[in-house]
């Protein structure tokens, strides 16, 4: 069983409700599977703590093999410990920002800590820590960071990523922005600031995104940046999931549609909503889960083909991916393909970005050339992603 169908198995689980028809189903697949393949996946995208939880909450526990549940039981706790972590140190942060009147806003997973989206705050597993505050207050911020007993460890791509600072082995990045600034265009950043919501945690208060927001900058963080349109994220999908069944109505879905047009990235949510759709066998809100079946029809043929690409040509399969699903005539495509391919991967890449990519410190000088080989790089990749797809069609068609 390939990797893909075992994550949306896991992912089906993660979604499942006591005695809800199919269970039994989704479990004897994982169960064909082995225990350590899918502890290595479910560790892999991050979502062991939620998973053990999960199969308790389901009455699957006594169906463990006795060294899956040893090892399950294990990850759980470390998770839980890690989170405990995370939330003393996130207190501390706030509580020095508040001290100097900073406005800062949680992103992400942290908000879990906040307002309970995954049932507890123990489940959402997280890497680090994602805060926003604005530029103005970066100086004092990062006076606040250091008072809180973090250390500053660099900031590479300041202006697109973040400045990056950690203590008791946890990151801590501290944004500018909510996303890349290639894709700030996206945003009204007016708006996201005024729109936040007063939140509190042990009596400590701070922003989070509204939840209309939340679900906006996951799409646009988790998609239209890291490209997840075939790989996707286990996490990822039960992220929307879960903050569209917790928020109910007071997501604005009418707002993010406008949005999403507005911006030209409609097709590329779609195609999300249909892999949260087929991945976690859920449906979601009107209006956005109105999917003709002539789409399922073209986001399965595609991403069957593109999930079989070796792992070397997956940056090119997403790209692939979004050019495809865009639709159109043939000058539709050929925009598309300039635009994702030249436009947006070579020409408005970020100079830090590339000059990291390539392992180049300084040489702004350099950047041109860099450009130049990051374009042939990018298309000899679709040149070869292209040759393989029509090799698999001629094998086949034998």
């Amino acid at each position: 069983m390939n990797e893909p169908t075992i994550k949306r198995h896991i992912a089906r689980l993660l979604n499942a409700k006591r005695g809800e028809e199919g269970v039994r189903e989704i479990w004897n697949a994982l169960e064909s599977i082995g225990g350590n393949d899918v502890i290595n996946i479910a560790q892999e995208y991050r979502v062991t703590t939620f998973l053990f939880y999960k199969i308790k909450h389901l009455g699957l526990e006594g169906k463990l093999q006795p060294e899956t549940l040893r090892i399950l039981s294990l990850k759980y706790q470390k998770g839980v410990a890690r989170n405990v972590v995370i939330r003393h140190l996130l207190k501390d942060i706030i509580r020095s920002l508040n001290q100097r009147g900073i406005k800062a806003i949680i992103l992400k997973g942290a908000i879990n800590f906040f307002e309970n989206i995954y049932e507890n705050w123990n489940l959402r597993s997280m890497e680090d820590l994602d805060i926003l505050v604005k530029e103005e207050d970066f100086p004092a911020a990062r006076q606040c960071m250091q008072t809180a007993g973090l250390q500053y460890i660099g900031g590479q791509i300041p202006r697109d990523l973040s400045e990056d600072f950690e203590g008791r082995n946890i990151p801590v990045d501290m944004h500018y922005l909510p996303v890349p600034e290639k894709h700030i265009k996206l945003f009204d950043m007016e708006s996201f600031w005024s729109n936040t919501m007063c939140v509190e945690m042990d009596g400590i208060k701070t922003h989070i995104p509204c939840p209309t927001d939340q679900i906006y900058h996951k799409f646009i963080h988790d998609v239209i940046r890291h490209q997840g349109l075939i790989n996707f994220h286990i996490q990822d999908l039960c992220d929307f999931a879960m903050t569209s069944q917790y928020y109910r109505e007071r997501i604005d879905w009418e707002e993010i549609l406008h949005r999403v047009r507005k911006n030209d990235i409609e097709s590329l949510f779609k195609l999300h909503c249909w892999q949260i759709k087929r991945s976690l066998g859920t449906e979601l809100p009107q209006p956005i889960n109105d999917l003709s079946d002539n789409s399922n029809t073209y986001y399965e043929k595609w991403y069957d083909q593109l999930s079989e690409c070796p792992e070397w040509l997956e940056s090119a399969s997403e790209r692939l991916m979004a050019i495809l699903i865009k639709g159109g005539n043939i000058f539709s495509h050929l925009r598309n393909s300039f635009n994702i391919l030249v436009k947006e991967s070579s020409l408005n890449e970020s100079r830090e970005l590339l000059l990291s990519l390539y392992n180049i410190k300084g040489g702004k000088l350099l950047l041109p050339f860099i450009r130049i080989i990051h374009l042939f790089r990018i298309l000899f990749l679709h040149i070869m992603i292209i040759a393989y797809l029509t090799k698999q069609r001629l094998s086949t068609s034998k």
